[in-house]
């Protein structure tokens, strides 16, 4: 490899295309991160990115855009075929299913009980190159769970920014962004927002360029609006912990609906109450 400096009067002189979103802030060509603690609904979700980036449509009801369809492949890594083809059927419509594109642009890769090692200490390996040849030209490539695919200390920095450059690569190789998908850490529940509820060192977010955290319902918010301890389970809150190409993001929120599917959730106002105090009505919420 030679260093390129930057051509500067191309830079400052040349008409240069709109950016090219393929979630909301994550570029092609960038490492991003999906965060939360197990069984939140992480792998569902980014699995819905993939069939809907597929597709063409919408994401979860509304929480992204439709765009053009594009490919993705998906490294399932704790998934088996059964139960792969379990979670896909419960994303797609009968109409769905019959569409060309998702037959051309969908590449699910059901992993378990198989080595998924993309990163180990001697440098990439041959899965590494098997699925940069796959997912050529891709849109999207979404590796689940980001732990799998390593063989390396996720609280070592140097091992972490070794998996990081490894992935820019993937990225760059292929043109696609690529996705991991992370657990959060323990202390995460104290501020679930931030880009530091990942597991490990601080190389692997300071790395990425693009960071979602989910988190369940807490009961302080189920009770400002109404929710039922029952229907809190079903919620989650979707934050922008880092994104580095478009201003801050609101937090959204997401309910599960039949089969696991995520959809967008309006949340009713935080009700509100009345009390006396010395003759005096306060309003709280």
């Amino acid at each position: 490899m030679s260093l390129k400096p930057l051509d500067l009067a191309w830079a400052l002189s040349a008409p240069l295309p709109p950016l090219d979103f393929v979630l909301p802030g994550l570029l092609p060509g960038t490492f991003g991160l999906l965060v939360a603690p197990g069984a939140t609904g992480k792998s569902q979700l980014a699995l819905d990115f993939a069939a809907s980036l597929a597709l063409g449509r919408p994401v979860a009801g509304g929480l992204f855009p439709p765009s053009l369809p594009g490919k993705v492949v998906f490294l399932a890594g704790e998934e088996s075929e059964r139960l792969l083809a379990e979670r896909v059927r419960c994303l797609l419509s009968l109409d769905e299913r019959g569409y060309p594109d998702l037959y051309r642009n969908l590449v699910l890769l059901p992993m378990a009980g198989e080595s998924c090692i993309l990163v180990a200490d001697e440098g990439t390996t041959a899965l590494y190159d098997e699925l940069c040849a796959l997912a050529d030209g891709a849109r999207l490539v979404i590796i689940d769970p980001l732990r799998r695919m390593h063989g390396g200390d996720e609280n070592s920095s140097t091992d972490m920014t070794n998996f990081v450059v490894a992935m820019e690569k993937l990225a760059k190789a292929t043109g696609a962004a690529v996705l991991g998908i992370h657990h959060a850490n323990r202390a995460s529940a104290a501020d679930v927002g931030s880009q530091h509820a990942a597991r490990g060192s601080s190389a692997l977010v300071d790395g990425a360029r693009w960071q979602l955290n989910l988190s369940r319902m807490d009961e302080k918010t189920a009770t400002q609006h109404a929710i039922s301890d029952a229907e809190r389970a079903h919620h989650v809150a979707l934050d922008f912990a880092k994104t580095n190409y478009l201003p801050p993001r609101p937090r959204c929120w997401l309910k599960r609906g039949p089969g696991g599917r995520f959809q967008l959730a309006q949340l009713s106002a935080p009700r509100t109450n009345t009390r006396a105090v010395g003759g005096a009505r306060l309003l709280t919420t």
